[in-house]
C-alpha cells in the first residue's frame, strides 16, 4: 500500500517537517496514485503550528533547532510556539531569529505557571525539553515558605513574562500549568497588560542562563537582551569528536558517490548490471555487512547517511528523525539515552563544522523513508536514481 512519498510503516514514519509538508499538500488538495488512477481529495483547511526550543545549552543543539525550524517554515507552517523555559534572552533570541527568516510569521510565547515540585523535576531533566536552572529552583524554594505557599510569586512571574512577551512583539502567549483556575489566568492577563508598557524594566527578573550556555546572537549590554549580530561561531569548540570512521566515510564518499568523479561511473555501471540479476544478492550482502559494522545499518534501502554526516538517523536516533533533532536533547545527549548516547545531530553538526560545512544541515528537507526499498541495496537505489538522495543530487533515474 502506497503512503505519503512511498510505502509507510506504522510509527515514526513522518517527522515534524514531513508532517507539515503533508498537511500543506492536504490544504491544496492531496493527490496520490490509487488502484484505479490518481486519487484527489478536497482541499482541507488546517492551520499548522510547530514548536521550537531556544533553550539549548550547546551550539550544536541550538543551531540544529534553528536549522530544523527553517525547514518547517519552508514546508508551510502557520505559526511557531516556543518550548518551556525562563531565560528571557532566549525568548528574545527565538523571536529575532524567526523574524529574520519569516518576518510575518506569528510567534507564540510559552508561559508555564511553575510550582516548586514541577521545577525540581524539570531541573533534573525528567521532562525532556523543559529547562529550569538551579537558580530558579532556589528562588521557588524560598517562595513556597510564604503564607500562600508561593502562589503570589508564581502568578507575578507569569504576569511579568506576559508583559515582556507582549513588549517584545510576540503574537500571543500560551498560559499553562497544573490545577490552574480561571481567575488565576485572568489575573495574569490583567497584571501583564498593566506591566507591559514598562516591560524592559522587568528583563532582569529572568536572568537564568544555563552554565556556559550558547546564544545565537551577541549580548546587548544596554538591554540585557540580544544585539542584531549573530555570535562568531567559527572559533567555538566542537560539541562532539570527529572520529576516524567519519574521516574514512568522507574519503569513500568522494571516491564513490560524487557524480562524475573517481569510482562513481564504475559503481553506477556495476549497479545497473547486477540489478535484477542473480548477482544482486551477492552485491548487496557485503554492502550491508560493512554498514552494519560501521553504522549499525537497519537496511532501510533509502539511505540517509549522507544527509546526517554519516551518523545514521534510522539506527542511532530512537525517533528516526531525518530532518533534525527533536526538542528533548540535553547538553548534547539523546533524550532516550541521557549521558550514554550523543544526539546524532550533535555528532553530525560537529563533524560538518570541523570542515566548515555545517550549513549542509540547513538545506532541503529529507523525505520520509520509502519502505518500498526495505532490505534492498541502497547503493543500487542511489546509482540508479531511485532514492531520495539521488533525486536531490541530480542522479538520473535508470531507464527500465
Amino acid at each position: 500500500m502506497t503512503g505519503f512519498l512511498g510505502r509507510p510503516k506504522p510509527v515514526f514514519d513522518l517527522d515534524p517537517v514531513n508532517a507539515v509538508e503533508l498537511i500543506a499538500r492536504m490544504n491544496r488538495g492531496l493527490e496520490y496514485p490509487g488502484l484505479k488512477g490518481t486519487i484527489k481529495h478536497q482541499p482541507s483547511d488546517f492551520f499548522t503550528g510547530v514548536a521550537v526550543s531556544p533553550f539549548k545549552a550547546t551550539e550544536a543543539e541550538q543551531m540544529i533547532q534553528y536549522f530544523k525550524l527553517k525547514k518547517k517554515i519552508a514546508a508551510g507552517v502557520g505559526f511557531v510556539v516556543t518550548q518551556l523555559g525562563y531565560d528571557v534572552r532566549k525568548f528574545h533570541e527565538a523571536l529575532q531569529f524567526i523574524k529574520q527568516c519569516a518576518p510575518e510569521m506569528p510567534v507564540v510565547g510559552n508561559i508555564y505557571i511553575l510550582p516548586f515540585g514541577a521545577a525540581r523535576v524539570m531541573n533534573q531533566n525528567k521532562i525532556p525539553g523543559c529547562v529550569v536552572t538551579d537558580k530558579l529552583v532556589a528562588e521557588l524554594d524560598q517562595e513556597r515558605s510564604a503564607a500562600d505557599k508561593g502562589e503570589g510569586g508564581r502568578l507575578l512571574r507569569a504576569a511579568r513574562m506576559y508583559a515582556i512577551m507582549k513588549g517584545m512583539g510576540f503574537s500571543g502567549v500560551h498560559i499553562g500549568g497544573h490545577n490552574i483556575r480561571y481567575e488565576q489566568v485572568e489575573q495574569i492577563i490583567s497584571d501583564g497588560e498593566a506591566l507591559s508598557p514598562n516591560w524592559r524594566d522587568l528583563v532582569h527578573h529572568f536572568d537564568y542562563p544555563q552554565p556556559n550556555g550558547f546564544y545565537y546572537f551577541a549580548l546587548d549590554p544596554k538591554t540585557g537582551l540580544n544585539a542584531e549580530t549573530p555570535v562568531r561561531r567559527q572559533g567555538l569548540p566542537l560539541d562532539a569528536p570527529i572520529g576516524f570512521s567519519y574521516r574514512m566515510s568522507r574519503l569513500f564518499h568522494q571516491l564513490m558517490f560524487e557524480p562524475g568523479k573517481n569510482l562513481y561511473g564504475l559503481m553506477g555501471a556495476l549497479s545497473r548490471k547486477v540489478e535484477g540479476s542473480k548477482l544482486e544478492g551477492a552485491y548487496h550482502k557485503p554492502e550491508h555487512l560493512a554498514k552494519v559494522l560501521i553504522f549499525d545499518c537497519h537496511d532501510c534501502g533509502d539511505c540517509a547517511l549522507i544527509d546526517v554526516a554519516y551518523s545514521c538517523p534510522m539506527s542511532q536516533c530512537p525517533k528516526n528523525q531525518r530532518n533534525g533533532a527533536c526538542g528533548g536533547s540535553f547538553n548534547g545527549w539523546c533524550e532516550v539515552y541521557p549521558e550514554k548516547r550523543r544526539c546524532v545531530y550533535v555528532i553530525a553538526y560537529a563533524r560538518l563544522k570541523h570542515y566548515g560545512e555545517e550549513a549542509r544541515l540547513d538545506g532541503d528537507s529529507v523525505p520520509p523513508c520509502n519502505w518500498d526499498f526495505y532490505q534492498t541495496s541502497s547503493w543500487i537505489n542511489y546509482y540508479l536514481g531511485k532514492d531520495h538522495t539521488a533525486k536531490r543530487t541530480g542522479v538520473p533515474e535508470a531507464k527500465q
